[in-house]
């Protein structure tokens, strides 16, 4: 939960629309005030919490103002993960920004717009409010008892509950007062808060560029500005806007733009680590929390990657009976079935008056027959509707559906969070992926999925073998979910044989979230990412590579190449020839501008194609339009 704190002292009005954006885009938040000025009635008509140790204060003089706040949470109990500074003139544009901390504060304990450390005047001379502090620094720094200070902007400083229990714990508040009352640092709130976390042992880090694009000083955002904003996937607020209620862009964010969507369920035989799942997640999860469109999961069976769920309404059951009470529960608009549709009669058996949709992901005999299926009307014509991945997999199913031509086919791609999958540094990296000492300096080739048949780890040996005898010192790191994978025994008895067992290392069902810092350790490392399969739908870790600026190098079946822009994000090879695979792979970790040609045009094909909030709108406008018919 996230408690945001706002200094304000005049322009109620203003401060009342504040709140209520604060609130819309962050549900389920806390929100309380700090009165900055004279006025002791100021804010006390608008039921939000008063901090009781507010003080008027001055421009450039705002010191003791969160330090007041942090006091006073603790002194009262109050119960939150992150605490936030907002100040009276930033707005939101977007929801999710507490899902956003919760992947970008992984391992780190405060965050701040340019935050870092500075250690001496030389580092940032164009700083006014650091150049202060070195001016004052004699005054300073027998309190802090550092050789530094932490600096960052005053506005969406954000700190853990944990940590500001650590800087609480022995400070010397009465000394701390003296101190504001006596220093002549310009806006000691943007490195006061910050240096106390650092010395209580918190990691400071710095706000991704991409979230504060829309953050300025001095002129208020105009209307297109804000408007552009909205359409950025990893902007979710902007500042300044004018602390006035006849500003546009305060007007136009204040206006209620509520759309309808219908309310879905979409079913799925159970909930692995898989590409499937991750698309399905990332769907539902922006059109609960940003369409505010009700969709709901229903699985058969659980599995590892049931955690992603925990933001989304869902139920686990492999009973008919079960599903058809769920069902009558919640009285669905739409109900799509994600790879079988087994359980198709649990419709007609609740009721169901809404409209019913088949999904698949990828080609494989089973699936086939489903097509077959509702084909041949064995569906008895419920299925009204086709979702899949991919332009590729919209031609089977055209191919396979001749005599029910009227089923409309949609093409939802993959999409993913760019906020979370980008690149991360090494420090990061070796902290979440432990590989053996002995690796350093190795470049390390990477291949995720199942250890099976279709995945082709059988080619993805022999290209390792070939590779090695170029580059003696290379690694395989494999991401699998081996709860999945029936061939595991069969890859390490292989590989045995290949004399590779000490090369290898298999991370078996690495969680979500670890996925970045894994692509980013192959980047690191001067490897690459292989994809060796026969088939895919529309492949999510070729997606997710790109993000990480992972180099790719894969089979050139019709799923990869729509992900694969060759030569250009990636490099393709025909999936009969294996020598220009090790060719390939050989370029990629060995030419430097190659490689750093294919990473930088990588993450420019994701955020055009794969953006979460072009593809997911776009989607639920389709269910709408589906609903209506």
């Amino acid at each position: 939960m996230i408690c945001f704190a706002i200094l304000a002292h005049n322009h109620e009005d203003v401060l009342a629309n504040q709140i209520e954006n604060v609130r819309k885009y962050n549900p389920g938040c806390k929100v309380v005030v700090y009165n900055g000025g004279t006025d002791t009635q100021f804010a006390q008509s608008l039921q939000v919490p008063i901090c009781p140790k507010s003080r008027p204060l001055k421009k450039g003089r705002l010191g003791c103002f969160f330090m007041d706040i942090m006091s006073w949470l603790e002194e009262t109990g109050e119960t939150y993960d992150y605490l936030v500074n907002l100040d009276s003139d930033v707005m939101f544009v977007s929801s999710g920004y507490e899902d956003y901390l919760a992947a970008c504060m992984q391992g780190y304990d405060c965050m701040g717009i340019n935050m870092g450390l500075q250690k001496s005047p030389d580092e940032v001379p164009h700083w006014y409010p650091g150049q202060t502090m070195w001016q004052d620094w004699l005054r300073w720094q027998p309190f802090f008892k550092t050789d530094y200070f932490c600096g960052t902007l005053n506005s969406m400083q954000v700190y853990k509950h944990s940590i500001i229990s650590r800087m609480m714990e022995g400070l010397n508040l009465d000394r701390m007062e003296q101190l504001i009352a006596e220093t002549k640092v310009y806006a000691l709130e943007e490195m006061l808060y910050a240096t106390l976390a650092v010395r209580a042992g918190g990691v400071p880090r710095s706000y991704p560029y991409k979230s504060i694009e829309f953050v300025r000083l001095g002129e208020s955002l105009a209307v297109d500005e804000v408007h552009y904003a909205q359409s950025k996937p990893d902007v979710f607020f902007v500042h300044p806007i004018e602390r006035d209620m006849n500003n546009l862009s305060r007007q136009w964010l204040s206006q209620t733009r509520s759309e309808s969507y219908p309310k879905s369920l979409t079913v799925i035989w159970a909930c692995h680590q898989g590409g499937m799942e991750t698309a399905i997640h990332h769907r539902l999860a922006f059109m609960n929390h940003h369409l505010n469109a009700e969709a709901h999961a229903f699985f058969y069976y659980g599995g590892a990657g049931l955690s992603n769920f925990n933001s989304i309404p869902y139920h686990i059951s492999n009973k008919q009976a079960d599903l058809v009470a769920y069902l009558k529960k919640h009285q669905f608009d739409t109900v799509t079935f994600v790879n079988t549709i087994h359980n198709l009669d649990a419709l007609e058996k609740a009721g169901f008056q809404g409209k019913a949709v088949f999904e698949f992901h990828g080609i494989n005999k089973f699936i086939l027959q489903e097509l077959d299926r509702i084909n041949t009307w064995k569906d008895r014509g419920i299925i009204q509707g086709i979702v899949v991945p991919s332009d590729y997999v919209a031609e089977v199913a055209h191919q396979y559906l001749g005599n029910r031509k009227e089923i409309p086919v949609y093409v939802a791609r993959n999409v993913l969070n760019t906020t979370f999958f980008h690149r991360k540094n090494e420090v990061e990296t070796s902290y979440f992926i432990r590989v053996p000492q002995s690796w350093a300096n190795c470049p390390v080739i990477g291949w995720v999925g199942r250890l099976d048949a279709n995945k082709n780890w059988k080619l993805l040996l022999k290209v390792f073998s070939e590779f090695k005898k170029l580059n003696a010192s290379a690694k395989l790191l494999i991401v699998s979910d081996i709860t999945t994978s029936p061939h595991l025994n069969l890859f390490y008895k292989r590989a045995c044989s290949y004399g590779l067992i000490n090369d290898i290392r298999v991370l078996p069902n690495l969680s979500y979230d670890k996925m970045p810092y894994y692509y980013s350790l192959l980047v690191n490392s001067g490897g690459i990412l292989l994809s060796t399969s026969y088939s895919e739908g529309y492949p999510y870790s070729l997606l997710e590579a790109q993000a990480c600026e992972c180099p790719i190098v894969c089979s050139d079946i019709r799923g990869n190449t729509e992900v694969i822009a060759h030569g250009e994000s990636g490099l393709t090879f025909p999936i009969a020839n294996h020598h220009t695979a090790v060719s390939l792979v050989y370029a990629l970790t060995t030419n430097k501008n190659l490689r750093k040609m294919i990473a930088e045009g990588a993450p420019k094909h994701i955020h055009l194609t794969n953006n979460v909030h072009k593809n997911v709108s776009e989607y639920a406008a389709w269910l709408k339009r589906l609903s209506a018919t």
